[in-house]
């Protein structure tokens, strides 16, 4: 996965709006990837009703442009405004042409309103604050993150939240998060991971993680700049030697593990398996023979060669042994 700071972020738009892929494009790609990953999860679960906490920002757009997939998928949407017009928004007249209810939080001073979408609402989109924010959080955010904070505790099933781009009240360079912050139980984000997100307190709040295609062209220079990247299934599986049917236990290496004791087994049981599941062909076992025993069944593809041990102990002498 990519990794990027808010700015490098903006710069990647700027650039591919430049050479044809309007902001306007990226949001519809951005808020259709949205909805398709809570429609694959709602079908899984039997969801079928949807709330969404839009803010003013990108993210917001993002959760209008999501909400009005949704109602066209057949999902019950509700949209809670918070200082966001609603007169010359094309995004909110779409929505609205598509069957959506709008709440607005400048109405809703007691959060009645906020309270009956919540408790009727299977999922919650959360997409109040976006990636460029700095705490403290103001007032009015805040107020509406921490009034949704108190009524989820409150709900003995609260919606599953999903966080738009990031968790709202998180700064997504530093990974400070503001004390409101929704915890998400899944963050969506947009064509590449900022970094922010991956460090604490922030990645507390993240929950599981997963990235959106926008519609990026191919061959951005500031994409091609980015040199930060976290490890994820799809770069470590590439890493992996192709297992061929000719393939066998010597053609992807041996490791030598040396560990374990009568205090420590667990140690040794977790190396071995570990060195299995990064793909080695063979694994040798450098475990004192009290603990062999209990440890030899649990990983039966092993090979064992007890050290020299004293008392279930590795002896000094193993540098002589070995």
């Amino acid at each position: 996965m990519k990794l990027v700071t808010v700015t490098q972020m903006r710069a990647i738009e700027k650039e591919a709006d430049s050479k044809g892929v309007s902001y306007a494009q990226m949001m519809e790609n951005a808020g259709r990837g949205l909805a398709e990953i809570v429609h694959a999860v709602g079908q899984e679960n039997g969801w079928d009703v949807v709330a969404g906490l839009v803010g003013p920002g990108n993210n917001g757009g993002d959760t209008l442009v999501a909400l009005t997939w949704l109602a066209g998928a057949g999902w019950r949407t509700h949209a809670y405004l918070v200082n966001r017009r609603t007169g010359d928004d094309p995004l909110i007249s779409r929505y609205l042409e598509a069957g959506g209810d709008i709440f607005q939080f400048s109405t809703d001073p007691d959060f009645e309103s906020l309270g009956e979408v919540l408790n009727e609402s299977a999922v919650l989109l959360d997409g109040l604050l976006g990636t460029g924010i700095k705490l403290p959080l103001k007032e009015e955010a805040a107020l509406v993150l921490g009034g949704a904070r108190i009524l989820l505790s409150k709900m003995d099933a609260p919606p599953f939240i999903v966080a738009v781009d990031c968790p709202s009240g998180v700064d997504c360079d530093s990974g400070a998060a503001a004390d409101e912050t929704l915890p998400a139980d899944l963050t969506i984000t947009m064509a590449a991971v900022k970094q922010g997100l991956l460090k604490l307190p922030a990645f507390e709040f993240v929950g599981g993680l997963e990235t959106v295609d926008i519609g990026l062209p191919e061959n951005l220079t500031a994409w091609s700049a980015l040199k930060t990247e976290a490890a994820d299934w799809e770069m470590v599986s590439a890493l992996m030697p192709e297992r061929t049917p000719a393939s066998h236990k010597g053609t992807f290496g041996t490791a030598f593990v040396i560990a374990g004791s009568t205090s420590y087994t667990g140690a040794a049981l977790l190396a071995g398996k570990s060195a299995y599941r990064g793909g080695t062909g063979l694994v040798a076992m450098a475990v004192p023979e009290p603990p062999h025993a209990a440890l030899a069944g649990h990983i039966p593809e092993a090979i064992w060669v007890p050290p020299p041990h004293e008392s279930g102990f590795i002896s000094e002498l193993l540098s002589k042994w070995y």
